[in-house]
């Protein structure tokens, strides 16, 4: 990573407009319920992340401690809903998959309750929290989505929400399907590098 990467700053700490609300996780408070989560079948899939609460404890506090993500509790009228992670893509492996920009940021998305999808809550909050998260910093040219290739719903959701695909690629531990969310139509990548 280059000193001018390694410089930027963490995530930014967005707002969604009520009844819903974002909180950074609490790994004392919340480690318990994100493993849960985590283990319902359709989060095994497209996380692969089902791993111990004291686990989910670690990765949660050396988030809050680093500068490279933020781990966040989607609610809906209080109530705990989604478990979302802000990072820095250009300091995620995926930067070596498109022509990424140091501020560039990344958002993954994991909802418990595959109703509460269905009723269009992720749908209708994403311009919301990407505003947000634009407002909060300007620098920002895109916001990189990286689901696994297999995930029909995420998937979707991208292309619907405006996202520019950038291909499938192969990790180191799995197959994923990049998208860019452009800030402006200038702002799509080349993902040819």
């Amino acid at each position: 990573i280059s000193d001018e990467i390694r410089a930027v700053p963490p995530p930014p700490i967005p707002a969604l407009p009520d009844p819903y609300g974002l909180r950074l996780a609490d790994p004392d408070a919340d480690a318990e319920m994100i493993a849960e989560w985590m283990s319902r079948p359709h989060l095994v899939e497209a996380w692969e992340s089902a791993w111990p609460v004291a686990r989910w404890h670690r990765y949660l506090r050396a988030q809050l401690e680093g500068t490279f993500s933020r781990p966040f509790i989607a609610t809906l009228y209080g109530t705990d809903r989604a478990y979302i992670e802000l990072y820095r893509a250009a300091k995620d492996s995926i930067a070596t998959r498109y022509e990424h920009d140091p501020h560039d940021l990344g958002l993954h998305v994991a909802v418990a309750d595959l109703d509460y999808i269905k009723r269009g809550h992720v749908s209708y909050l994403l311009p919301y929290l990407v505003g947000s998260i634009l407002g909060l910093d300007p620098r920002c040219r895109r916001i990189m989505f990286d689901p696994d290739h297999r995930n029909i719903l995420a998937r979707t959701f991208c292309e619907r929400g405006g996202c520019a695909f950038l291909g499938e690629h192969d990790m180191s531990n799995r197959r994923m399907a990049l998208y860019a969310l452009p800030h402006s139509p200038a702002d799509v990548p080349d993902n040819s590098a």
